[in-house]
């Protein structure tokens, strides 16, 4: 046998076992109606619009509380949108400088404590506690 002929029959072998493999693979096919096509798309858009009046609404809150508007954006723009709807839904049970005052009382308190141990010397009108 020469070359050639090696190689046709080894070429005729692929192209059966292909042609094979090609008819036994199952297909399926379902119709899809104009309504499925739109609905995904649509929903597609109106997430993207909703996700960027959050990240508006975000920003515009930033700005009340004081934050530069280049710096609210930039700030607006970094984040994923898992923490923008996280943001957007905590956004009111969070305001800003809530929970300063217990944070002052805590450290005045701390502070209080460790002058009257003779630890520290902050406040003169507090005398350490004698051993």
């Amino acid at each position: 046998m020469s070359i050639h002929k090696v190689i046709k029959r080894f070429a005729l072998s692929v192209l059966f076992a292909v042609g094979v493999i090609s008819f036994s693979i199952p297909a399926q096919a379902a119709m899809v109606g104009t309504a499925q096509i739109v609905g995904v798309a649509g929903g597609q858009v109106l997430d993207q619009k909703v996700m960027q009046q959050k990240r508006d609404w975000i920003q515009a809150e930033l700005v009340k509380g004081g934050i530069s508007p280049a710096e609210s954006a930039l700030r607006v723009s970094s984040m994923s949108d898992n923490q923008v709807m996280q943001i957007h839904q905590r956004m009111d049970e969070m305001p800003a400088g809530a929970g300063a005052a217990g944070t002052i009382v805590l450290i005045f308190a701390i502070l209080a404590v460790t002058d009257l141990m003779g630890v520290t010397d902050i406040f003169p009108f507090i005398r350490p506690m004698e051993k």
